[in-house]
């Protein structure tokens, strides 16, 4: 391998930076911060391209001492990694110097779920005689009542919509694996008081997606976004679609449903996956607990005099 000039990891990370923008077709958001992150790699470490692991380890103990968190460490060597898995494949080093090195260990958090009166609070804020107030109130009906995933939420069409005995929603998950989620009669009324008042009167009415947009196209998973964020600060919440999920999945533990039918309500390959929602429910009543028993508070009652 020919010596490392002082501009040669410049040369090696503006090669990265293009081929994950042309190659690998990754959103410029992505590539800067990749390329930002194996560019502070050489900077910090003053290690050369062919860096061994002891480089790479003296890096993530300097990212530590500047104060970066577990979840920054692990995203900025995740980076690494994809640079040396190229600098590996054309040539440039003959060892990946990451192989060697465990990824910081991240700690645990529990998904976030809104509280039963947080969410009619929300729901507050999205009642309305517009259509597109009506589409919003949907959104937020259907995300709650069924723990569908915002990218199940966009591509249901109005197929998709199983009219028997009562009202069902086929829905395309993950693997391309199909579920049927049922929905109570709130939500099924929302959504047939939806299609028969107000979706007539929206943009790309005539379109077989359930949720369309003005060109009749499925609407995206950022607008999404943004109308529930919007909803959520008219009401005082930070909000996103996946929270809605998780409120589904722990109020449903929370009230004693079985593991296994929240399960496939969710769509989860794995019980273990959703197992955590049995600790976020504990999680939930140790809050109660910590807050409202009188022996946690000051002396608690005082004893009587003889």
């Amino acid at each position: 391998m020919k010596a490392e000039g002082p501009g040669e990891a410049a040369k090696r990370v503006a090669y990265f930076v293009e081929h994950l923008t042309v190659a690998r077709g990754l959103s410029p958001h992505t590539v800067a911060a990749y390329g930002a992150d194996v560019a502070q790699f050489f900077a910090l470490s003053k290690a050369p391209v062919a860096a061994s692991g002891q480089d790479v380890q003296r890096w993530l103990a300097a990212l530590h001492k500047l104060g970066l968190g577990a979840k920054t460490q692990a995203r900025r060597l995740s980076a690494l990694r994809h640079f040396f898995a190229l600098a590996l494949a054309e040539g440039w080093v003959t060892e990946d110097p990451t192989a060697e090195v465990s990824s910081p260990k991240l700690p645990k958090t529990l998904p976030k779920a809104l509280s039963e009166p947080d969410v009619r609070r929300l729901l507050s804020a999205a009642v309305g005689a517009t259509p597109s107030e009506a589409r919003l109130r949907l959104m937020l009906v259907l995300l709650y009542a069924s723990g569908i995933r915002v990218s199940e939420l966009v591509g249901l069409t109005l197929a998709d919509v199983q009219d028997g005995e009562g009202v069902w929603l086929r829905v395309l998950g993950k693997g391309s694996k199909v579920r049927d989620v049922p929905l109570g009669p709130v939500a099924a009324g929302c959504l047939q008081d939806f299609l028969a008042t107000a979706r007539p009167r929206l943009p790309g009415a005539t379109s077989r997606w359930l949720l369309a947009g003005t060109k009749g196209r499925p609407l995206t998973r950022q607008r999404v976004f943004q109308l529930i964020q919007g909803a959520g600060r008219r009401v005082g919440l930070e909000v996103a679609p996946h929270h809605l999920r998780h409120s589904f999945a722990t109020h449903l533990v929370d009230h004693a449903a079985d593991l296994r039918s929240v399960q496939l309500l969710l769509g989860h390959a794995s019980l273990n996956t959703t197992q955590i929602y049995t600790q976020v429910a504990a999680e939930r009543l140790r809050a109660v607990v910590d807050a409202h028993h009188p022996l946690l508070h000051a002396q608690g009652p005082k004893a009587r005099k003889a």
